[in-house]
């Protein structure tokens, strides 16, 4: 584990991720490295609608979310949790991706595959964002 991986274990507070990817295998490494981290891993949501029910339901701090959910894409979560004041990034598994709307261009869109390292940084500043 990196010492970047080590400060977040370290911390009192587990930050809470919602992690939405509807391919199993990728939703579990997901949440097995947040886990490794120190985080609280809300999910994983395979759909758009079970995603909104947790947000409802669970309250997330923060989030992962794959951009295309088996043809369904994911900016109506993505507005919702603008809405909520929860930060989150995109997954692609596109390199070009879809193109993203006007209001979510200057959202981070992060690559699968992705590297431990690219989580990492994006917590640590999920954390200061938040203060935790």
């Amino acid at each position: 584990m990196t010492g970047q991986a080590n400060k977040l274990v370290n911390s009192a507070h587990s930050l809470r991720v919602l992690v939405v990817e509807d391919n199993f295998l990728i939703a579990e490494m997901i949440s097995d490295l947040l886990r490794e981290c120190g985080c609280a891993v809300i999910g994983p949501a395979p759909s758009l609608k079970a995603a909104l029910e947790l947000v409802n339901k669970e309250r997330p701090e923060a989030a992962l979310l794959d951009i295309n959910l088996s043809g369904t894409l994911s900016y109506p979560l993505a507005s919702a949790l603008e809405g909520c004041g929860i930060p989150f990034i995109f997954l692609s598994g596109s390199h070009d991706g879809p193109m993203l709307p006007p209001e979510f261009r200057a959202v981070r869109k992060l690559p699968k595959p992705f590297d431990r390292k690219d989580i990492e940084d994006i917590l640590e500043c999920w954390k200061r964002l938040l203060a935790l």
